[in-house]
């Protein structure tokens, strides 16, 4: 009785219906969703967390594009909407992420740039443009980058953000040699940047490159703590050096003792073996060998006097005849087709 009440008060009331405490219930047990296609607007206005979470739950029957449509004069419920979709399923909103770039960048700046770095499906230049009007730096250094203007990003972040940190991390993720050139350039005349560069170039630049170019006289902040790390992670790279060596070495050595010992193990030879060149059984019927053999690794086997008349006039030094002639004609077929 209670629920066929809400049904009537729904239908009698309209908007009292839609906000009503069981409303969304109400919509799930009885199976409501397209009757309330024209009313998201009220549901939305009423609970929007709900509201969007059963919009979610029920994609196959309330569409996405439905509920944008109806919520495109209602931008911050829209926004509610998409957000909580992406965070639910990155896939299923993206043919309105260049939509939610201007709905985050108006309502939620701080979610925008996680959303830029998640999402694929939005036109770059478009995004640059809302953040350019807006003011967002961080979000413009970051579409410079994926749109490869890399050194355009690297002067946002030196001219407006001033931030030395930030540079060296952007420098470090592209691993560009003229972006370190650019930044050591606007780097000389200021101490601040300078001595940020004296501390994290050692691993990614050579230091002398910044050193040699500080004005005769500049007062750089720091500079004595600034060299001595500098020297303390060179010495720090020489002993990682040596110590990869030596693991080398000792990989070297253990490799060769296990290659040395397999290739001296010995190779069976079957009755049914054939020499390659004569074809012949290399071991008679009485299980004597019919003179000396020749065993390769690859496991043919030959009789020491068919490659003997084979090689004669040619190199003294014995290989299989078999893929010796294989391994140059794939290498012919491989030279014809090129």
């Amino acid at each position: 009785m209670y629920w066929l009440q809400l049904m009537i008060e729904m239908c009698v009331f309209g908007i009292k219906g839609l906000q009503h405490d069981g409303v969304f219930e109400l919509i799930h047990a009885h199976n409501l969703f397209t009757s309330i296609q024209d009313k998201l607007v009220l549901l939305m206005n009423f609970n929007s967390t709900e509201a969007s979470k059963m919009l979610i739950d029920n994609i196959d029957k309330v569409p996405v594009h439905v509920v944008v449509e109806q919520l495109q004069q209602k931008r911050d419920l829209l926004h509610s909407y998409l957000h909580n979709l992406f965070l639910r399923d990155l896939r299923a909103g993206q043919d309105f992420h260049e939509l939610q770039v201007e709905l985050y960048a108006e309502f939620d700046q701080e979610i925008l740039l996680p959303f830029l770095r998640q999402s694929n499906s939005y036109p770059l230049q478009k995004a640059m443009i809302i953040c350019e009007a807006r003011g967002l730096i961080q979000e413009q250094v970051f579409l410079l980058g994926r749109m490869g203007n890399h050194k355009e990003a690297l002067s946002l972040i030196i001219s407006k953000l001033k931030d030395v940190n930030m540079a060296i991390d952007f420098a470090k993720e592209q691993n560009d040699e003229d972006l370190w050139e650019d930044l050591i350039k606007y780097s000389v005349d200021k101490p601040a940047f300078i001595t940020g560069l004296l501390r994290n170039i050692g691993t990614h630049m050579d230091p002398i490159l910044v050193i040699k170019r500080i004005p005769r006289g500049l007062q750089i902040p720091e500079l004595r703590d600034s060299l001595v790390k500098i020297m303390h992670d060179f010495n720090l790279q020489i002993s990682l050096r040596e110590g990869c060596d030596k693991i080398l070495v000792k990989d070297c050595v253990s490799l060769l003792d296990r290659l040395s010992r397999l290739q001296r193990r010995g190779i069976s030879v079957s009755e049914a073996q054939r020499c390659q060149i004569c074809n012949a059984r290399v071991i008679g019927a009485d299980g004597r060998s019919s003179g000396n053999l020749c065993v390769f690794y690859c496991h043919h086997v030959y009789h020491q006097e068919c490659l003997q008349a084979f090689s004669s006039g040619r190199d003294e030094t014995f290989f299989c005849q078999c893929c010796t002639a294989r391994n140059s004609r794939s290498r012919d077929r491989h030279a014809i087709l090129h």
